[in-house]
């Protein structure tokens, strides 16, 4: 039953722009998925105006993802659901999305992927 709500929560994303996902266990009853939304990472000096739109473009596209998820979650009977969006300031997503195979360490203290580099932002929703 978990496996078909992970499920419909991954299709869920696809309507959000979300370019990676995954589930894990934090421990044998705490869950998480990851989600990762594309977003330059150039510097904000060279072209703010246009970086600035695409960031609040990209957190109000995962705010509405993590709102259904959390939708699905509570109608399949979890009780503690958490999110975290892509300006939350409290926890550090980086070590998840290390776990998650979003990517690897960067020198810059950035993850970085094969593919999308650092241009991407993450947000989780946590259940239990």
């Amino acid at each position: 039953m978990k496996r078909d709500i992970i499920e419909t929560i991954y299709e869920i994303s696809e309507e959000f722009d979300v370019i990676m996902k995954n589930h894990i266990v934090i421990n044998k009853d705490l869950n998480v998925i990851l989600f990762a939304h594309y977003c330059s990472s150039e510097l904000f000096s060279k072209h703010s105006y246009t970086i600035s739109r695409e960031v609040f473009h990209v957190n109000n596209l995962a705010k509405r993802n993590l709102k259904l998820c959390k939708i699905v979650l509570k109608r399949a009977g979890y009780k503690k659901i958490y999110t975290k969006g892509v300006f939350s300031f409290y926890g550090d997503l980086r070590p998840l999305a290390i776990k998650a195979n979003f990517g690897k360490w960067g020198d810059n203290g950035l993850i970085v992927n094969e593919k999308y580099g650092s241009d991407f932002l993450i947000s989780a929703i946590f259940f239990k």
